[in-house]
C-alpha cells in the first residue's frame, strides 16, 4: 500500500514497537484513512531487483526498483507493506525484499487490475476479484467521469440499459 505519511510516522519507531497508525485515505475516491493498532516489523530503503526480468514492470521501469522508504507492519494478524512511492504489485521480489515470503501465506491481498497475475498466479491455488472502494474499482461504472462521450464500452455495452 502506498502511504508516505504512514511510512514517515514510523521513521523513529523501533522494530517490535506497537503504535496507532492511520493507513490509506490518500485519494479523493477513497473513503478515508483507517486507524489500526500496528506492530512495526521492519523498515527499509525499498530498493530491490525484479525477479521476473521479462515482466510488464521491467519494461516500464527497468529491473532495479525503488519503492522509496518502506515499512512492514502487522495489524490484526495481517502483514502490510507500506511504500512511500507508488509501486504496482507486479513482482514477488517486492514482497520478498521486505521479508515477506508470499508462498508461506494463506492469503495475499493485491489491489490491482490484471498485470499482477503474471507474478501471483504461479503461487496461488485460486484468485478472487473483490470490488473495493478507491481509485481502482472493479466496477468502472462507479468512477466519477466528467468528460466522456457516450455510449462507450464497457460502460454502455448493448446489454446494459442506459
Amino acid at each position: 500500500m502506498n502511504d508516505p505519511r504512514a511510512v514517515a510516522a514510523l521513521a523513529g519507531a523501533a522494530a517490535g514497537s506497537s503504535l496507532r497508525l492511520m493507513l490509506g485515505g490518500s485519494s479523493a475516491l477513497d473513503p478515508g484513512a483507517v486507524a489500526v493498532e500496528a506492530t512495526l516489523l521492519a523498515r527499509s530503503d525499498g530498493r530491490f531487483t525484479l525477479e521476473d526480468r521479462n515482466s510488464h514492470l521491467a519494461a516500464m521501469q527497468g529491473i532495479h526498483i525503488d519503492m522509496g522508504s518502506c515499512a512492514t507492519v502487522r495489524a490484526d494478524g495481517v502483514d502490510i507493506l507500506i511504500t512511500s512511492k507508488k509501486m504496482p504489485p507486479f513482482d514477488l521480489g517486492q514482497l520478498r525484499s521486505q521479508g515477506i515470503v508470499p508462498e508461506t501465506l494463506r492469503f495475499v491481498g493485491v489491489k490491482a487490475a490484471v498485470a499482477h497475475r503474471r507474478a501471483y498466479e504461479r503461487i496461488t491455488a485460486a484468485s478472487y476479484w473483490v470490488d473495493t472502494p478507491g481509485p481502482c474499482p472493479s466496477d468502472l461504472t462507479r468512477l466519477p467521469y466528467r468528460h466522456l462521450r457516450r455510449p462507450i464500452f464497457p460502460l454502455d455495452p448493448p446489454w446494459r440499459p442506459q
